[in-house]
Parts: structure tokens; sequence; C-alpha cells
């Protein structure tokens, strides 16, 4: 096989089926982050490595990310029944990859993870990946669905655990700016910024987002009867 200057091959035995398939990822030295967006969004010059993320087996349509952890036993049962037996046919994502076919690898990871019940932090990720690669196609309302999607998740995973990390605080403080629910965002980004047991590194991206929005920025208000998982 020739060499390819821009992708690798990634071998993996699939957790469902067990069968070996390769997979493309990005090469390092063919992306560098440029910037970010206030919600950790990364910008990428050259190839974007965040398509290729999820591995999809070719044999079973089994979707599989490094983040998941109920791959096992039961839960594989559940993937059986809730995702497997409904796929109509699996597709073939392992080489190179469009938006819209990574859009549909991470569904898949996401119905897989829905299906075996995993926790809301991981779902919250997977929400909010989707809704980064509706973003770099300008596909608004299915950015805004899929950020609702990850504020609902993040915030049930601080509910689960009053402790969680500054960072899934801040990201529910910003989902909220930026799905213009503005009093939410103000009690957020308040409770970061005066909370001295939140890091000086927080407390200061919180501090320069709500300055930021209230001098640079006027989101728009939306209605909030959306549902609590999008469907695809």
């Amino acid at each position: 096989m020739a060499f390819n200057a821009y992708y690798y091959d990634s071998h993996i035995d699939c957790k469902f089926c067990k069968k070996h398939f390769t997979t493309y990822k990005v090469r390092p030295n063919r992306y560098k982050v440029m910037e970010e967006h206030s919600d950790f969004m990364p910008v990428y010059e050259g190839l974007n490595p965040i398509l290729y993320e999820v591995a999809v087996c070719p044999h079973c349509g089994y979707a599989y990310h490094k983040s998941m952890t109920r791959t096992y036993g039961p839960f594989m049962q559940l993937i059986e029944e809730l995702y497997i037996k409904e796929l109509q046919k699996p597709m073939n994502y392992c080489g190179e990859r469009t938006i819209d076919e990574a859009i549909i690898s991470f569904k898949l990871a996401y119905l897989v993870c829905r299906a075996s019940m995993e926790e809301a932090l991981i779902m919250a990720n997977f929400a909010l990946k989707i809704a980064w690669l509706y973003r770099l196609k300008n596909d608004v309302e299915s950015e805004t669905r899929y950020l609702l999607a990850a504020r609902d998740f993040f915030s049930k995973s601080f509910a689960v655990n009053q402790e969680a990390s500054e960072r899934i605080q801040y990201l529910y403080a910003e989902l909220s700016l930026r799905l213009g629910d503005i009093p939410e965002a103000k009690k957020s980004f308040s409770r970061l910024i005066t909370d001295q047991r939140v890091s000086a590194k927080y407390r200061k991206f919180s501090k320069n987002r709500w300055e930021n929005y209230r001098y640079d920025e006027q989101p728009p208000s939306i209605e909030m009867n959306i549902e609590e998982s999008p469907r695809l």
C-alpha cells in the first residue's frame, strides 16, 4: 500500500463484532491549532482531526470513541438491542471524510452512548462536537439544536457531581450565552467570577467572556422548548 502523507491507518478490533478493520487518522504534522472559539472549538490550519475521532466498524456499524466507557457485558447487549438491530446497513467511513460524514459518525456514536446509558458528560461532549461540525457548515439551526442538548447534558453532569470540573461550569455558562439565555448566562458567569474556589484561569475566562459579550455582542434570544435529545 502506498504511503499516505496526510493520514495513517489506525488498526481496530471492533468491540462489538470483534472483526478487524482499519480507519484513517490525521497525521499530527498535518494540522495546527490556530485559535479557539469561546466554547473551546479549535480552529485548525490544515486538516481537521475531529472529523476522524469516531471509528465506525464497516462490518456491523458499531461506532466507537476513546472516551466511551460502557463497552462491555450487559451494555453491549443494550447496544445490540437498541442500536445494532436498528441499523439498516453499515456504511464505510474508514477513508477520507467530509464534514457530513463526520457528523454521521458522531451521531452514530451518540446513539451508541444513548443505548448504553453513558454518563451525561460523555453525551455532552458528543453533542458539543456535533454542534461544532454544524458550525463549520454554517448550519445555525442544527448547531443550536445540539448546543441545547450539550448544555442540558452538562447541567445533568453537574447535578450528579456538585464538584464537577470548572470546564463544565464554564461551558454551561458559555452555551447559555450562545443560546441567548442571558439571565442564566449572567448567573452562571457571576458564580464563576465570584467563587474564590474557582481557579484564576477560569475566573479570568469567565470575566473576559462576559465583558466581551456586554460590550461587543448581542446574541438573539431563542425559544427554549427543545427536546432533550436531538433527532437524527
